[in-house]
């Protein structure tokens, strides 16, 4: 999935300031607040930090508006969490119904990041590897129904607004270079080179002309042709020249003064920035000496199942040399782009027709497989969310560089991740929860998202999906990738590692190409913290369910036990433990 931090792609919307400003009480007090008023400011507080969400979600007044992530902004949002979290304060002892608790512990841990985040200033460095606020219209255009007039009109003004936002990242940037918290050279670099190709690219293949392709057909034709060539003038004449400056700010401004280390650990402030993304990406308190032990214990023990089903399929040679047979044979590689299509739409039908006997509840929005856009190919996106209110399918996001970098034996484990029971299964069902809060609806917590993904990497062994042992080995070598994360992505932010010291530990791992090993690299040195989510969550979620079958005994019923995980919504693991312990004790 795309991975959104909230300081990269959706914590930040002076556009969607006015919506409320002025209007949100930040310190009510007294009889009057109660849960229901928290949730409510709390939930105008989202529309405006991420109106691409809200419109997403049926937010008609969200429609032409960017994020604004702008100091003043940010002074108005932490005035407001401020406000949110004083009242949250006096309601710890208040007798709540169990709904409620949970609402307000979720919520609490919620605003504290936010506040947290907001006061390390993590708006200077708006962008990772692949994706920042650059992909941000790509994200706005894939969730987007325009159903009349009016809204194809909100949505010509927020085009021709772009400019003003990509205006205040560069602004952000500035202080970063000021103030030298900046990204690492390389990472600049890639940046570049995605933001080149958009320029590259005709104004007709701007993705943010798309919503204007699939206009009503109520709608007369002249109407749509009119509408169509107004949006495409815009991108001429505001949106590409903006591209072409953002390309001149990077080469020119940023690049020079990008860092010449890797660790975030090394600008000002690092340490205690990276300690901050540890908890929020793994929603733990694991420090990341913990954290690299626990991967190396990982690693060490999947290299063992490695080992052993290399035996089985009677490979003679080192498991280097296997590796190598994996990387180079022929007949794990598609014949075409179209053939490896065609593959992934054949095991998302057969996973299809095994979820029931696997999933009590599941979900009513469907979801496609396509090829990602050209300018995202330098994303790490493989699903993009859909929107049950716009009526948009999710969509799981085939990202093919070339044909020996995506070996079919690892197909299985990353369709299952990406698709169905992973991303689309967990989101869909959780934006489906139309009785729950927005925020519980909608949260990005990595640990959670990420966790249930790999851990329906493993369920697929259950499920009979890998039919051959090079798949399971492929499942193996995914599940060890994410292993290696907890390693190398330390050992580059606070051990010192080099970039090359971490490409060679997951290539002499996995059975990963070397160009995704050197992207995936670049991805961690871009994204700190980020990457040790998957398996700290999957760790927790898989002894979750153990510590079940052990207590519940003979009436455990796994297709329960994963509505149980999911159909609360995603929420810190120390929170989903408690939850679980709970449903335990009502199985019993």
């Amino acid at each position: 999935m795309r991975y959104t931090s909230w300081a990269v792609l959706g914590a930040v919307g002076a556009f969607a300031v006015g919506i409320w400003a002025g209007q949100i009480p930040t310190g009510r007090s007294g009889p009057e607040v109660t849960m229901k008023t928290v949730l409510a400011d709390f939930d105008r507080y989202l529309t405006a930090v991420d109106p691409i969400r809200a419109e997403q979600r049926g937010d008609l007044s969200a429609l032409r508006l960017w994020p604004d992530d702008s100091p003043k902004a940010i002074a108005t949002y932490k005035e407001v969490l401020r406000g949110i979290q004083a009242r949250l304060a006096t309601l710890a002892g208040a007798p709540l119904p169990d709904e409620d608790v949970l609402n307000r512990d979720l919520l609490r841990e919620r605003v504290d990041l936010d506040l947290e985040g907001y006061a390390s200033d993590e708006q200077r460095v708006p962008f990772n590897a692949g994706d920042g606020f650059f992909t941000v219209p790509n994200d706005a255009a894939d969730g987007v129904v325009l159903r009349s007039e009016e809204e194809a009109r909100a949505w010509l003004e927020k085009l021709a607004a772009l400019p003003v936002y990509y205006t205040t990242e560069i602004e952000n940037m500035r202080r970063g270079l000021a103030t030298g918290f900046v990204r690492p050279r390389l990472i600049v670099e890639r940046v570049i080179a995605a933001l080149k190709v958009r320029v590259s690219q005709p104004v007709e293949a701007n993705s943010l002309l798309r919503p204007l392709q699939t206009l009503p057909k109520t709608m007369t034709k002249a109407l749509q042709a009119k509408l169509q060539a107004e949006a495409q003038d815009i991108v001429a004449a505001r949106v590409k020249p903006e591209e072409r400056t953002l390309v001149n700010f990077f080469e020119q401004e940023y690049l020079p003064r990008a860092a010449r280390t890797l660790g975030i650990t090394d600008v000002p402030d690092g340490k205690a920035y990276y300690a901050y993304l540890v908890r929020r990406m793994t929603s733990t308190d694991m420090s990341p000496e913990t954290i690299h032990g626990l991967g190396l214990a990982e690693v060490a023990r999947i290299r063992q199942e490695m080992e052993q089903l290399i035996a089985r399929v009677g490979f003679q040679g080192k498991f280097a040399e296997f590796l190598a047979f994996l990387r180079t044979d022929k007949q794990f590689q598609a014949a075409s782009v179209d053939d490896y299509l065609m593959r992934t739409r054949d095991i998302a039908k057969r996973v299809d027709a095994l979820l029931p006997g696997y999933f009590r509840t599941l979900p009513r929005l469907t979801y496609g497989v396509r090829l990602v856009p050209l300018e995202m190919r330098g994303s790490s996106s493989g699903y993009n969310p859909g929107s049950p209110e716009e009526g948009v399918p999710g969509m799981v996001l085939v990202n093919i560089k070339a044909l020996d970098q995506s070996p079919l034996y690892e197909l299985p484990a990353w369709f299952l991740h990406e698709g169905v029971p992973g991303h689309h299964l967990q989101i869909a069902l959780a934006q489906e929860r139309f009785d729950l809060p927005n925020f519980r609806r909608i949260d990005d917590i990595n640990a959670f998202v990420e966790g249930w993904a790999l851990y329906s990497e493993h369920l697929g062994v259950e499920m009979g999906v890998y039919r051959t042992p090079y798949e399971d080995f492929g499942r193996l070598s995914l599940e060890m990738w994410r292993a290696c994360r907890l390693v190398v992505d330390t050992g580059l932010h606070v051990m010192q590692w080099t970039r090359s010291r971490a490409i060679d530990y997951i290539h002499n791992n996995t059975a990963l190409s070397q160009a995704t090993i050197e992207a995936e690299v670049d991805r961690y040195i871009g994204g700190p913290g980020q990457a040790l989510g998957y398996k700290i969550g999957e760790i927790r979620i898989r002894q979750l369910r153990s510590r079940a079958e052990a207590s519940v005994g003979p009436k455990f019923d796994l297709r329960a036990f994963h509505d149980a995980i999911l159909l609360q919504g995603p929420m810190p693991l120390d929170i989903l433990e408690r939850q679980i312990d709970r449903w335990i004790k009502s199985q019993r």
